[in-house]
């Protein structure tokens, strides 16, 4: 029985496991754990429950104070009609007191914590959209580098056997010893790839297992949000980086919880009202209240006339924090332009490098098949034959890396306009949803309208028709290549 409750234990931490290899639920399990994350929700948590203790100055304060006294006697005997005239050893009094008006200083105190507490959660969305995009790059630099290391592999085989080739011939003596040198020197830089790419996979390793804690699973499927898109154009896509980005939201409560800061620093300069009710229990041995118990109901006005220029200093600190709070919203404006621009133009750029770069791939692994057909027959040297491996190794690198960074490009868009969570569909069930802000003081508080940087065009034709023409002597050097042998057939006849 035993053995059999451990294999399905055994089934369905396989199960979870296989599904946790997925994509989204890796981000899911992620920004529910990471340190960073889980260290910026106790921060919200925290602000949630400093705001709750702020309005406790709105409800009455009640006190138990119990006091030592020295009973002291009236003048002649201590007879029983005379005992009321002792005050009690020990007074114990209910203190009842309630806050009438303080010039408004609780109420800017709770709508400061309430927007400091606004702030702590945009800090928290900030810290899950900034993790997820962190832990997809590192996913998709896992995927990229799996790949690198599977070319370079393929790239040192085929050196080795071509070393082994020329090494044969140069035995026999029918090869020419300069060419078992270049071969020894390509398989050299082939061992020097294949290692460079299997500790940037280990690099990439770490830090995959740092974002989430695991290390990544054999097989990662691909990532898909890519296929959401983004806006038309830069400009529609910082719009909604400027509404939806959470650091420039936490930047924006942080203004209106310092203007409220200020408040609660000019309330000193109001009377404080206070209702006071006061009921003392200690009672004498006849059953008289003693003379000191008696109960007090009483208004109560506290009016700072001079505080040696503290609150006046206090005022002014907090005039500047409210400045400086101004500075590092227009600082998140920026830095959020910058982000979303570079990104925006990467996807773009890296959309139309992709399929030159398929081209380029395509093209030279032709030429490959066709310089070793070549090569066979006398046609083509060692060196041209090592260079175009060199060159395929580099094309197909060149285009892995160029799909994987628009992968990556499109990751951090999402980011700066705060929706890679929503686009991959992940939520924390442990957050509430927070409502837009739609009084006044939050719209004088947001982002200036912008426009974005445009990505520079390049005319093909126009740079043609400016270019030098080449040097007569270099196009009279130019050699046609010698004609294909009729036996020859070119392997990439009829491929797509």
């Amino acid at each position: 029985m035993k053995f059999l409750l451990l294999v399905i234990l055994s089934l369905i931490s396989s199960v979870s496991q296989a599904e946790g290899s997925t994509y989204q639920q890796i981000i899911e399990k992620t920004i529910a754990t990471n340190p960073e994350v889980q260290a910026a929700y106790n921060n919200y948590s925290a602000a949630i429950q400093e705001q709750m203790a702020s309005r406790g100055g709105f409800y009455p304060h009640i006190n138990l104070i119990s006091e030592g006294r020295t009973i002291q006697g009236s003048q002649g005997s201590q007879s029983a009609q005379n005992y009321n005239n002792f005050v009690p050893e020990y007074m114990t009094t209910f203190v009842l007191r309630q806050m009438l008006f303080d010039g408004f200083g609780t109420l800017s105190e709770a709508r400061r914590l309430d927007h400091a507490a606004r702030t702590r959660y945009y800090e928290l969305e900030s810290a899950m959209q900034r993790i997820a995009m962190e832990t997809t790059k590192a996913y998709i630099d896992v995927q990229k580098y799996r790949k690198f290391v599977g070319y370079a592999q393929d790239n040192f085989v085929v050196h080795k056997q071509l070393f082994n080739l020329v090494e044969e011939r140069v035995l026999a003596g029918v090869g020419r010893r300069v060419d078992l040198e270049q071969g020894s020197g390509r398989l050299a830089l082939a061992e020097a790839n294949l290692l460079t790419e299997t500790n940037n996979l280990l690099a990439v390793t770490a830090t995959f297992q740092r974002l989430t804690g695991d290390l990544p699973q054999p097989i990662l499927p691909e990532v898909d949000f890519v296929n959401k898109g983004v806006d038309a154009t830069a400009d529609n896509a910082l719009e909604k980086a400027f509404k939806n980005n959470p650091d420039i939201l936490a930047s924006i409560e942080n203004i209106i919880a310092s203007e409220q800061q200020v408040k609660v620093k000019q309330s000193q300069y109001y009377p404080r009202v206070d209702l006071m009710a006061r009921h003392a229990v200690d009672v004498a041995q006849s059953g008289e209240n003693a003379y000191s118990a008696a109960d007090v109901v009483e208004v109560t006005l506290n009016y700072n006339l001079f505080n040696g220029f503290t609150d006046k200093s206090l005022i002014s600190e907090s005039t500047f924090k409210l400045n400086q709070s101004h500075d590092l919203r227009d600082k998140a404006c920026r830095d959020t332009r910058q982000t979303l621009a570079v990104a925006y133009g990467d996807i773009v750029n890296l959309k139309s490098q992709l399929g030159y770069r398929d081209q380029h791939q395509l093209a030279i692994e032709k030429a490959r098949e066709a310089y070793r057909k070549q090569f066979s027959i006398g046609q083509r040297t060692l060196l041209d034959l090592l260079d175009t491996e060199n060159e395929y190794f580099n094309a197909r690198r060149n285009y892995t890396e160029t799909e994987r960074d628009l992968y990556t490009a499109y990751a951090r868009t999402y980011t700066s306009q705060g929706e890679i969570l929503r686009k991959i569909n992940v939520v924390r069930s442990d957050l509430p949803e927070m409502e837009e802000e739609e009084d006044e003081e939050y719209k004088v508080a947001a982002c200036n309208t912008s426009i974005a940087p445009e990505l520079m065009k390049i005319n093909k034709d126009e740079l043609m028709l400016k270019a030098r023409p080449l040097n007569p002597d270099l196009r009279s050097n130019i050699q046609l290549q010698p004609p294909m042998p009729a036996t020859y057939q070119d392997p990439s006849a009829g491929r797509n």
